[in-house]
């Protein structure tokens, strides 16, 4: 009975949050005109609640069906299961109604390929693909089937879509019910593009794999600060490993999609992260994000790539309708310019491969100033913390802010002809499969003499990150061995299109490595050791045959003191000198054939 007392108390108090977020500055724009009437037999759900709600998984589902099975131009395909067994669904849009991978990939017209619910409180995308798609079939936007083919995942992460309530996301306006930023094993799809630990992103790296769009989106609303801006959106436009992609990017799609938002009543911007973490009063940072996340991931593969950040507090409707006119016109722009889209793509696959940089910086002054459509704040101090907290006003105003950039190389590494991983690595192996990476497997043992990193000191994270431990600081040596790789051992060549992810899931420095995400944590183990009754008398015969060694260990005593005095460095220092030690200790089983 007390349970359940105090549930009821606590529902109201939690329910109030929506009702305490900033003021919003009015919006009502031509976008609004892409609703359709009530009276429309396919209104999607979303539309019903004139898009304060978004329908559930089974909801969606039975929507996307019913639209698939109503015309020749939509295929419905199965990605395969979650990690609680529902299916990954995706829309095919062609006006050939030839729905294989073969026949997309050798259309003359491009392919869109994006999704929502990534993370799945973040739904706009799945609203706002459903009516787009709707307006194809049954609208009067057909003609954009004419210009492309379209692949459509409405919900990506359908486990974290169906633990779904009122509460899912605090800093959001809408809808009324959202789902959860993870997946049911609580890992961030966001987070999985190198690593590929859950259902949705392997779904994903396999529908660019098979199907090889020419653009792809993801569909995310923001955490943060209060702006005007409803529509932010983001590529990789420095610092990255597709220079041609971006400057098309940056050149053309972007112009081309900010004036059909301006001109339907949005206001575009890009990724914005307030440098203090408060307000942009400090700048606007533009991070360096690593291949673990989606548009930097497709960057490293010369796939265009969009990241979608619709703004959390302007509403659920105001957002739905950016994301379909963002979607419409990125059909146009490719359409209209895919050509040179292929060139740009083709000219990043051959670039040239000697170095890569795996770690960047920022730029020691901001790159420059931007013209920031802002919202009034102020700060005041907290009754219950004591400290400062930022309070937004709902007023529009103009600021200069600086942009910080963090494009400037910190690491970079040379790229060798090839990488060779022994067959026990298969966790390894595999991922770098499914990533879509060629390679030639042995069948016969093979002796080779490589390159390999040893680690001589390091340090792991606190705790677990995307649920594996992580290495945090490391330091190594590059050592050479001969040594024989069995039949199932795998050769992977970096002259191939995907040589640069290549190098960012296999060099150690990376911080996207398998190394550095704790794939290879088992050679830390040592798992065989000394006795001192055995190293006394085989010390001693060291010494007396190896005069060098002898002065080696008096130069040493001479110069660390506390070495001398410490019987077990002693006996260690001279274990590590024996071939009885575990010479696999702390090296990295990725070696290097130059």
């Amino acid at each position: 009975m007390k349970k359940i007392l105090l549930l009821v108390f606590l529902f109201p108090i939690v329910s109030f949050a929506q009702e305490v977020m900033p003021p919003l500055i009015p919006w009502n724009g031509k976008s609004e005109t892409l609703l359709v009437e009530k009276s429309n037999p396919w209104i999607t759900p979303g539309e019903l609640s004139n898009l304060t709600e978004s329908p559930t998984y089974e909801e969606t589902y039975q929507w996307i069906k019913k639209l698939a099975d109503s015309s020749p131009l939509l295929q419905l395909k199965s990605l395969g299961k979650s990690e609680q067994g529902r299916d990954i669904w995706m829309l095919l849009a062609s006006a050939s109604q030839t729905f294989d991978a073969a026949s997309l990939k050798a259309s003359e017209k491009p392919l869109i390929f994006f999704h929502g619910g990534i993370h799945a409180g973040e739904i706009d995308g799945k609203d706002a693909g459903m009516m787009l798609l709707r307006d194809i079939i049954h609208g009067n936007k057909g003609d954009l089937l004419e210009m492309a083919d379209i692949l459509f995942i409405p919900i990506l992460n359908v486990d974290g879509h169906e633990r779904r309530s009122p509460y899912g996301r605090v800093n959001q306006r809408g809808p009324a019910e959202m789902g959860w930023r993870t997946n049911a094993q609580n890992l961030n799809l966001n987070r999985d593009f190198s690593k590929i630990e859950t259902a949705g992103v392997r779904a994903v790296v396999e529908v660019i794999n098979e199907y090889q769009p020419d653009l792809y989106v993801d569909v995310h609303v923001t955490d943060g600060a209060d702006y005007q801006y409803d529509i932010t959106y983001g590529y990789v436009k420095t610092g990255g490993y597709s220079p041609a992609v971006s400057k098309f990017l940056s050149d053309t799609f972007q112009p081309e999609v900010d004036q059909a938002l301006e001109d339907w009543g949005h206001i575009p911007g890009p990724l914005l992260f307030a440098a203090n973490g408060r307000d942009f009063s400090a700048g606007n940072v533009a991070f360096s994000f690593s291949p673990r996340f989606s548009h930097t991931y497709g960057d490293v593969r010369h796939l265009p790539s969009i990241l979608i950040e619709n703004h959390s507090l302007k509403p659920f409707r105001q957002r739905v309708l950016g994301t379909y006119v963002f979607m419409e016109q990125a059909i146009k722009t490719m359409a209209s310019h895919f050509e040179a889209v292929q060139q740009a793509i083709e000219k990043d696959q051959n670039q040239a491969k000697e170095s890569l940089a795996v770690k960047f910086k920022f730029r020691d002054a901001p790159a420059d100033t931007m013209d920031f459509k802002g919202v009034a704040s102020r700060k005041e101090k907290s009754e219950i913390t004591g400290g400062e907290y930022v309070v937004w006003e709902g007023k529009a105003i103009s600021q200069q802010v600086p942009s910080l950039l963090m494009d400037v190389p910190v690491q970079t590494v040379p790229i060798p002809k090839a990488y060779w991983i022994s067959s026990e690595w298969g966790e390894v192996i595999e991922k770098l499969q499914i990533h879509g990476i060629e390679m030639e497997a042995l069948t016969e043992a093979k002796e080779l003499k490589l390159e390999y990193s040893k680690v001589t000191d390091f340090k792991m994270v606190a705790q677990p990150y995307e649920g594996l431990m992580r290495v945090q600081d490391f330091d190594s040596e590059k050592i050479y061995r001969t040594q024989t790789l069995l039949p199932g051992s795998v050769r992977v060549k970096t002259d191939q299109d995907l040589g640069e992810l290549i190098v960012i899931l296999l060099e150690p420095e990376s911080v996207d490595s398998f190394f550095q995400w704790g794939y290879f944590n088992s050679i830390f183990s040592q798992t065989e050791y000394m006795e001192t009754y055995i190293m006394e008398p085989m010390i001693a015969q060291m010494l007396e045959e190896d005069p060098d060694l002898k002065k080696e260990f008096e130069a040493k005593k001479e110069a660390e003191p506390e070495f001398a005095q410490n019987p077990r460095r002693v006996y260690r220092w001279f274990y590590e000198k024996t071939p009885y030690f575990d010479q696999n200790w702390k090296v990295i089983p990725v070696g290097r054939e130059w």
